[in-house]
């Protein structure tokens, strides 16, 4: 959850720099600076790495039959989100004050010195954060309890939650029942799987007053 949280924070800044790139008299101003490379690194790597980590931690347990650790998952979360945030959003300032990219150098005097070292340092957390995931990983694999049930998250929706951690060869005994999209919430929950759709829907309406809605208007 928290990586899935991180990847949206993520996305939405590197979106909104992106709509500034968008607007002539601005992209005029960053074209070719480090503003770009912030931009960059914010739409596509550290989306990329954070929905990474969020669908790892999510199937771990299938792949395994293995929890990883709780805590060293968060401290891996924060030493990620801390160290990305550190190294890329100060290249936004870096950018407006004018430090081109693609350059190897540049003198003590233009400026950039203390954002560059900003962004190292944060550079250096991102890196650190690796060895939390590896020990997490290494621990988990040698010590950590079995996992007993099919779906250690409760709330697993499609056919490989439906058996077990992880999964045999031949992955189900028998073909396993599937009567929607979800078929292995079904399967856990079968009080909720018996309603239908419109009965579904009726009570969606009542909750959120959908049908008292749609008259007013």
């Amino acid at each position: 959850m928290l990586f899935t949280i991180g990847f949206l924070v993520t996305f939405l800044i590197g979106g909104l720099t992106g709509v500034m790139l968008a607007m002539p008299p601005i992209d005029f101003h960053v074209s070719d600076s480090y503003f770009v490379v912030a931009h960059f690194h914010y739409t596509v790597f550290g989306t990329v790495v954070f929905a990474m980590f969020a669908g790892f931690y999510f199937w771990w347990p299938k792949f395994t039959g293995r929890m990883l650790d709780d805590s060293l998952g968060k401290i891996h979360f924060w030493a990620v989100f801390v160290g990305f945030q550190v190294t890329f959003l100060i290249q936004h300032w870096l950018g407006i004050k004018g430090m081109p990219r693609r350059y190897a150098d540049y003198l003590a005097s233009d400026g950039f010195t203390f954002g560059n070292t900003v962004s190292s340092i944060g550079s250096f957390l991102l890196g650190a954060s690796t060895l939390v995931f590896m020990w997490n990983v290494y621990k988990t694999w040698r010590s950590a309890p079995l996992v007993k049930v099919n779906d250690p998250w409760g709330w697993g929706m499609s056919l490989e939650w439906a058996t077990s951690c992880p999964p045999p060869r031949h992955n189900f005994t028998s073909l396993p029942r599937i009567r929607s999209e979800r078929p292995a919430f079904d399967q856990a929950h079968p009080e909720l799987a018996d309603v239908d759709a419109p009965v579904r829907q009726n009570i969606l309406d009542d909750t959120i007053g959908g049908p008292t809605l749609g008259k007013r208007n």
